[in-house]
């Protein structure tokens, strides 16, 4: 029995919330169908408007340090998947050594090599990783707007509930 109790992990989700992570529920029980990753980030399109929504995967064979961008959202449309890049000196990088990271506001100035975030005029970024069964980064889901996330919270909380299915989805097509 928990016998201590710490109200301030208590949330208190608004009735669109829950319907928000019901549908997440759902979603991830399709993960076996085709277009499962496009399917994802577009249901979080849906939820945040992102200016940029990418599901990347750690490039293997390469450097640490390198990534390809299976599947990208840029205002809603679905672009070609991207070469491979280094992550290093961006956002992406912190996201691996440090798990779930969000920067509200200033990514821009805090990560000034990033020429992505220029392009774009991304001031606000989220990521999560997706891991492997031994805890290996498999690759990351990254949420980039012009302005901050209207509920990061949420955004986290849908992100646990998609994980795994995104992962096993990576790992069974390496």
């Amino acid at each position: 029995m928990l016998e201590t109790w710490n109200p301030r992990l208590e949330v208190a989700w608004s009735t669109d919330d829950i319907q928000v992570l019901d549908a997440a529920v759902l979603l991830s029980q399709q993960s076996e169908q085709a277009a499962y990753a496009e399917k994802v980030l577009m249901f979080l399109y849906e939820q945040t408007h992102a200016h940029v929504l990418m599901l990347c995967r750690r490039a293997s064979l390469t450097p640490q340090g390198q990534m390809q961008a299976l599947t990208i959202l840029l205002q809603g449309q679905l672009l070609p998947s991207q070469p491979q890049y280094s992550i290093e000196g961006s956002p992406c990088a912190n996201v691996t050594r440090h798990g779930v990271l969000y920067f509200p506001a200033g990514v821009q100035k805090l990560f000034p090599k990033d020429a992505y975030l220029q392009h774009f005029g991304i001031n606000s970024y989220f990521g999560a990783p997706l891991l492997d069964s031994n805890s290996n980064l498999l690759g990351i889901v990254a949420i980039l707007h012009q302005k901050p996330l209207a509920n990061p919270s949420l955004l986290e909380l849908v992100l646990t509930i998609l994980s795994p299915s995104l992962e096993a989805l990576l790992e069974a097509h390496p």
